[in-house]
């Protein structure tokens, strides 16, 4: 393999390119102690140090994005794709921290329900998990262990929003119907409830 190309990309990193591919990000210092330079011919044990640092450098990521939130497997996968890990340095990473249990689908999903299972709607937070990329199976095996009852949900989301906004009226019905048909309610539902609690 060739380096092609050192690219510039800020103050403190550098964009290699591999026979015309782009490969990695690298800080200068790393590239010093790598002894790097355009157009240098490496080989498989110069090749095999630069990934070495990498996935130690991904670990290091994982661990500190980790850190602050809790996050998916796609959301972490993601983060570190975005930093220009190539993708076998990133799964490397994921499993590393994925060993430990510091990330787990499943558990997260769990988390996620028991903080926003009292404020959505099912449908909402399966949109919502589906962005983060949870899977079908374990969304489904996961709600079936909860008691969820959406109707007493949706209730107490209208009255708050009542207490928030004022009564519900001719005049802001619809308003009011569209907010919490975007949540994903059921719309006989949300119609039953406003009309109860409908002033005029």
């Amino acid at each position: 393999m060739v380096i092609t190309k050192l690219d510039k990309v800020g103050t403190k990193q550098v964009r290699l390119f591999f026979d015309e591919e782009k490969y990695c990000l690298l800080y200068y210092n790393e590239i010093r102690r790598l002894g790097f330079h355009e157009q240098d011919e490496v080989g498989q044990e110069e090749f095999d140090e630069l990934n070495k640092l990498l996935l130690h450098r991904a670990k290091l990521k994982a661990m500190s994005l980790l850190k602050y939130q809790d996050r998916t497997r796609k959301e972490l996968k993601d983060r570190l794709m975005r930093a220009e890990f190539p993708e076998f340095i990133t799964e490397g990473a994921i499993a590393y921290v994925e060993s430990f249990g510091y990330i787990n689908d499943e558990e997260y999903v769990r988390r996620y329900m028991e903080y926003k299972a009292g404020t959505k709607s099912r449908i909402q937070i399966k949109m919502d998990l589906r962005k983060k990329g949870i899977g079908t199976e374990i969304l489904e095996r996961i709600f079936d262990e909860y008691e969820y009852e959406e109707d007493d949900i949706l209730e107490e989301q209208v009255q708050k929003r009542i207490r928030q906004k004022g009564p519900v009226t001719k005049d802001n019905f619809q308003k009011y119907y569209g907010y919490f048909a975007r949540k994903g309610f059921n719309s006989t539902k949300i119609l039953d409830l406003l009309r109860k609690y409908c002033e005029d």
